[in-house]
């Protein structure tokens, strides 16, 4: 904790910064560099960043881009659109990627392939009407914060107005009720006519078992409408069809193309990877190909995996049960693919197994008999596997034997339910209010029992019994959507707890009042309770749901693992994880589970110490060091000692293994270093120096903690000497450089360059409690520069010049660049993605500068995320880099952690603040290893009061630590919980106050532990 010193709204903002910093300093900014170091902010405007305000509440054109995460964490991914429906529905166990960034950076409405929603049903002088709850209902807003999304609807002529919750229960430090495949809907009518209505809700639910699958197999859906438990369920699964009876004689096959001429004729080829004809076989470097038919075959290899292309077939007519075809290559869905196109649309799509031995597959198309269709084979992806092999498209009656697993092994077998949480009324009934209800519900069916072909698609409906609700009168339905879908390729941990989504359902409703009330509880916690600006609470946790996207897999073995984004880039990478605090904060149980599995476990080299940075046996400098200060901040994050004492030995082997590439112990990397920019940095820096020496410190602890006294006293000489070399070979007067031979290394280097992400460990340094790695004056002056010569107030003249890789940022918008060179010549071979914006970078920077007083730049950061990811122009749940939901955006944690000065010692039961934002008035939810709470800080010129609130779970508490005025120079404290005085010694220095419980004290919950400072 920093020596304390008073934060207020800054009159003179940063319009005056560059003087600040020295006018001979500003005339050495080279021409080119078009950065603004003025950057015109009023003071009016940075006022208006720290005003509390209101949630904000989205409408119109606004609501289409919403898309917020509403399933449980690591169960798959579901939106809750802006509209209150429901959308993506990527729980299917599928392989889902969207893209490496300049893909997914796009405004649209997400999908929604699985017809599901509600109504209000209103029936009043015997006329019944029934509004669905969309886009159409009339006045729509969408006013929700991860993790509850809230939906308003309302029309003049309609008597009710309808509210809707919705989420699946989120409750920090309870994973395993966090990570529950299912979303609760409590929605709420409320009669604003002047006279009685009957009112009840209608819901409705498409089966969507075998929903990848269902063209490919024989099988068939069954639906029944259960009444049990004093509940009622929509409960969809799907099974082996029975043999049709008296089938009629298969008609000839009719072959679409065998590929066995030289050229393609009417097919039409689009791009390079197709070539001008068909391939003979394997081609050059690729492994051996078989399978196909003939000498003939479509092979997308072609000169290697990077050429793209389609080629697409003549129109013919669908005139046969099934398409058959011969199938081989990538598994990129709808990259490297063979589609099945009517009026221009995808109905049928099939991707290969990572295999170049061609398989058989068939798509069931009897519901497009006499269509249209033309066939398309698609190759999109430049990675690994990034081609396809096709042959022997023809049509036939009978489907030829495709290589799919048994029907209850398909990763899309399982089963899905509607769950209503009361007796809903009887099916009879329902299908006599859909008839009566408007043609849009004919696609509804209520029957207590039904099967139908797998290709066939059929939504269920149930509805409540309507009540009477007197005018201003509200009632509250409330329903739970689960699903089941088991066999991921390394299983669900939800599967070792339930063996159905009925299941899944019932306990949710078992347990409904303490898993709403928990998930409720931290809403009115986070949000409600704090003193913190709504919209900064809503940006910083917004991130949070990434955690309930495919980013997020938690195996059924225990493992959490992850992707950087959405399906993209495996492994739980070290280096992009190095900026996710967020997982670790609130679910530390994950974490510890990723460090002993994964990086101390399969990514682990026991004989060198390496972490493999995709579990894998390959080295990232940033990755490595990193490992060290997570796992010492996995160590703070628990109860006991017990985590570092079972990892202590792979520990110091893994720091070890950073301190040999140092190689002569002066605390300087100077050879090759992977990192996160996939590029290699040559020569010392500090973006991995500054990692490095974190976490020397942070292993200089640990080994303290370990009584290995002697690593620790190493630990320290080696950070000792790289702490003053680092300022003394890296420091140019206002910032940290890369000291590299340019003409050995003329690529990917950043040399005389500001990298934003300079002051990377010291940043986590203070997140750990670590203290200065740098001396205080280098370190702010610093990060002074990076604001100055990498934040800019509009992206676009600086991107005129410089054209970033991929647009993470638009002209007009605020954002802060990677790497700059203010005043040196550009490199243009430098630093990979120089030239872009990332939220990570920009949650990792702004929550430094708040530890360091910094407060109004901190915050002028993340509002330019938060102005950016507005819903006119994107999701606001999806910062997007390379992937959707990327994992770099978990930093904003750090942000949140800093604004408090929180610091944490679980095995110790220690617990500190030092509020930097409105510390006379401050409140704001804190988490610890065994519960969660508030913290509420109050002062005025002569006192100072201290509020630690446990809300869930408990906290044990040794010591405690707060900042105080620099004019508190002796202070007389009380401390007290339920009114009775604790046993205290205290001592202060500098603006902080130490206080030692002369006996472990326990918060329960809702106990509160309450501090006078005079």
């Amino acid at each position: 904790m920093r020596k304390f010193s008073m934060t207020v709204i800054k009159l003179v903002v940063c319009s005056l910064l560059a003087s600040s910093l020295g006018t001979a300093q500003a005339d050495r900014i080279r021409a080119g560099h078009v950065i603004p170091t003025d950057k015109k902010l009023s003071a009016s405007e940075v006022r208006r960043l720290f005003e509390r305000g209101q949630p904000q509440t989205y409408r119109g054109k606004d609501l289409d881009t919403i898309g917020m995460p509403v399933g449980g964490i690591a169960t798959g991914q579901l939106y809750l659109r802006g509209d209150g429906t429901l959308a993506l529905w990527q729980i299917f166990n599928r392989h889902v990627f969207s893209g490496y960034g300049r893909d997914n950076y796009r405004t649209y409405r997400p999908d929604s392939p699985v017809d599901s929603g509600f109504a209000v049903v209103v029936e009043r002088n015997g006329r019944i009407i029934a509004k669905p709850l969309n886009q159409n209902f009339g006045k729509v807003e969408f006013a929700g914060e991860y993790p509850i999304g809230l939906v308003r609807y309302s029309d003049r002529a309609f008597p009710v107005k309808v509210e809707m919750q919705a989420f699946s229960p989120f409750i920090p430090l309870n994973a395993k009720d966090s990570a529950l495949p299912a979303t609760l809907f409590h929605i709420t009518a409320e009669n604003t006519s002047r006279r009685a209505v009957q009112v009840g809700i209608l819901g409705w639910l498409e089966n969507a078992v075998f929903f990848d699958s269902a063209k490919a197999i024989i099988a068939q859906r069954r639906s029944r409408v259960v009444a049990e438990r004093n509940r009622t369920l929509i409960v969809h699964t799907a099974e082996k069809a029975p043999l049709p009876e008296g089938a009629a004689a298969p008609r000839r096959k009719i072959v679409l193309s065998d590929f066995e001429d030289p050229d393609y004729g009417e097919w039409k080829v689009k791009g390079e990877a197709f070539g001008k004809g068909p391939a003979k076989g394997t081609l050059p470097t690729q492994n051996p190909v078989s399978g196909f038919l003939g000498k003939g075959l479509v092979n997308t290899f072609l000169g290697g995996d990077s050429p793209h292309g389609t080629l697409t077939s003549p129109p013919f007519k669908i005139s046969r049960k099934f398409i058959n075809f011969l199938i081989g290559g990538g598994s990129h869905a709808g990259k490297t693919c063979i589609n099945l196109l009517i009026d221009g649309k995808v109905v049928c799509s099939a991707a290969s197994k990572n295999n170049e031995k061609l398989e058989p597959y068939f798509w069931n198309v009897q519901e497009f008999e006499g269509k249209t269709a033309r066939i398309q084979i698609v190759d999109q992806f430049s990675g690994g596997w990034g081609h396809i092999n096709i042959d022997q498209i023809e049509l036939s009656d009978k489907p030829q034997k495709a290589p799919m697993s048994p029907l209850d092994k398909l990763p899309d077998y399982g089963s899905m339910v509607l769950t209503l949480a009361e007796h809903g009324d009887s099916p009879h009934n329902v299908r006599r209010l859909l008839a009566s209800i408007g043609d849009w519900a004919m696609k509804l069916h209520a029957e207590d029992n039904v099967a139908y072909p797998v290709t066939e698609r059929r939504s269920a409906a149930l509805a409540t019994p309507t009540v009477e609700l007197a005018p201003g009168a509200k009632r509250t339905f409330t329903f739970v959507l689960a699903w089941f879908f088991p066999n991921h390729q390394n299983g669900h941990e939800y599967a070792n707890r339930f063996n159905s989504a009925s299941e899944v359902a019932h306990y949710v409703l078992d347990n409904h009042k303490r898993l709403a009330g928990d998930t409720r509880k931290w809403h009115k916690t986070f949000y409600e309770d704090s003193t913190l600006p709504r919209w900064l609470l809503f940006r910083l946790h917004s991130t949070v749901c990434n955690l309930a996207t495919g980013t997020c897999q938690w195996w059924k073995n225990g493992r959490f693992w992850a992707w950087e984004g959405v399906g993209c880039c495996a492994g739980t990478c070290t280096h992009v994880w190095n900026y996710a605090h967020a997982p670790a904060r609130l679910f530390p149980e994950l974490e510890r589970r990723a460090r002993e599995m994964q990086d101390f476990g399969e990514g682990f080299d026991s004989k060198s110490g390496l972490v493999g940075f995709r579990s894998n046996r390959a080295y990232a400098a940033d990755g490595q060091c990193g490992t060290i200060l997570k796992a010492y901040r996995e160590h703070l994050m628990s109860a006991d000692d017990a985590f570092l004492k079972c990892n202590w030995p792979r520990i110091k082997k893994a720091l070890v293994f950073s301190i040999e590439r140092d190689g002569n112990d002066d605390g300087l990397i100077e050879i090759s270093q992977h990192n996160t920019y996939d590029i290699n940095f040559e020569g010392a820096n500090t973006f991995v120096g500054s990692l490095y020496l974190a976490a020397l410190r942070a292993g200089e602890e640990m080994a303290k903690d370990m009584g290995d006294k002697d690593f620790a006293k190493r630990c320290r000489k080696i950070f000792d000497s790289g702490k003053r070399l680092s300022v003394e070979r890296l420091w140019d007067g206002e910032y940290f450089i890369q000291q590299v031979d340019l003409k050995k290394f003329p690529k990917h280097q950043y040399e005389k360059g500001c990298l934003s992400d300079q002051l990377f460990g010291q940043g986590w340094a203070h997140l750990l409690g670590l203290g200065y790695i740098y001396p205080p004056q280098n370190v702010e002056k610093a990060l002074q520069s990076v604001f100055k010569y990498n934040w800019a107030p509009n992206i676009g003249p600086y991107n005129v010049t410089h054209k970033p890789e991929r647009w993470f940022a638009r002209p007009g918008e605020q954002g802060l660049f990677t790497c700059t060179w203010p005043k040196s010549p550009y490199i243009a071979a430098g630093v990979r993605y120089k030239n872009e914006v990332w939220t990570g970078i920009e949650y990792q920077v702004a929550g430094h500068m708040v530890w360091e007083g910094m407060l109004d730049e901190g915050l002028i950061i993340c509002r330019g995320i938060q102005d950016r990811y507005h819903p006119a122009k994107y999701n606001p749940f999806n910062e997007v880099e390379c992937g959707d939901h990327y994992a770099r955006a978990f930093a904003s944690w750090g942000v949140y952690a800093a604004l408090a000065g929180y610091e944490y010692h679980g095995p110790k039961g220690h617990l500190g603040f030092a509020p930097r934002i409105t510390p006379d008035n401050f409140r704001a939810a804190f988490t610890c290893a065994e519960g969660w709470g508030t913290f509420a800080q109050k002062r005025d010129s002569k006192i100072q009061r201290e509020e630690i609130e446990v809300r869930w779970g408990r906290l044990r508490l040794k010591s405690l630590a707060f900042a105080v005025p620099e004019n508190f120079r002796s202070v007389k404290v009380l401390v007290t919980v339920a009114g009775r005085p604790v046993k205290i010694d205290h001592t202060l220095k500098d603006g902080r106050l130490d206080i030692i419980l002369k006996k472990e004290l326990v918060l329960s919950e809702n106990q509160t532990l309450e501090v006078s400072i005079n």
